[in-house]
């Protein structure tokens, strides 16, 4: 058997090793959620701008101290009320709602009602059940008030410079005490996308 020459060999070693270490921009791969991969568009919010104003969102209300627990120690009761979308693209605004319903429940302060809101209710299972166990034990009512509800407005607002666009999406929450009816909190998560096309990275 003949041997091939020795370069030949490492740069063909060299080749297959490069093929199998980075995946090839056009081809489908999995990334990291949380990492700095995912296509980034100036003009659609993307996947990772809502779980930037959650986070931004969650972590400025927790540091205000604003949230109290019962008086038996048990985490306060949220609803999450209505959340408008001002912008000019079609979008489930959960995107956004469960990211902010997730980091709060894990802080351990809070704790969401799924059984009672605006709209559709997030689990109409569970609501059944306590309806049934509330009319089986005489009770007027088997839903749980709230001690906070949670209110937002995502706005957006277009410019351009050239080829240049930009594109600001800004995410407002309030929260509201429901025993006082007042606003104990407020804060925006501005995300601000520049460049003049699709890109992948941020």
């Amino acid at each position: 058997m003949k041997k091939l020459p020795t370069l030949f060999v490492s740069l063909g070693l060299f080749t297959l090793a490069g093929c199998g270490s980075t995946p090839s921009p056009s081809s489908a791969h999995y990334i990291d959620p949380n990492g700095q991969r995912g296509i980034v568009n100036v003009g659609k919010i993307n996947y990772q701008d809502f779980d930037s104003a959650a986070h931004n969102l969650v972590q400025s209300l927790i540091n205000t101290n604003v949230i109290r627990t019962k008086a038996d120690g048990k985490p306060a009761l949220l609803s999450i009320s209505r959340i408008i979308n001002e912008t000019d693209q079609q979008f489930d605004t959960d995107s956004l709602v469960s990211n902010i319903r997730i980091q709060l429940l894990q802080t351990g302060k809070i704790q969401t009602i799924t059984t009672f809101g605006l709209g559709d209710v997030q689990d109409p299972l569970a609501k059944q059940v306590a309806d049934k166990n509330a009319f089986v034990a005489n009770s007027s009512s088997a839903t749980p008030v709230p001690d906070y509800t949670l209110t937002g407005k995502i706005l957006m607002d277009k410019t351009s410079a050239g080829d240049v666009k930009q594109s600001a999406y800004t995410f407002y929450m309030t929260l509201t005490d429901v025993s006082t009816g007042t606003g104990v909190w407020e804060d925006k998560a501005p995300i601000v996308k520049q460049g003049t096309q699709s890109s992948i990275g941020f």
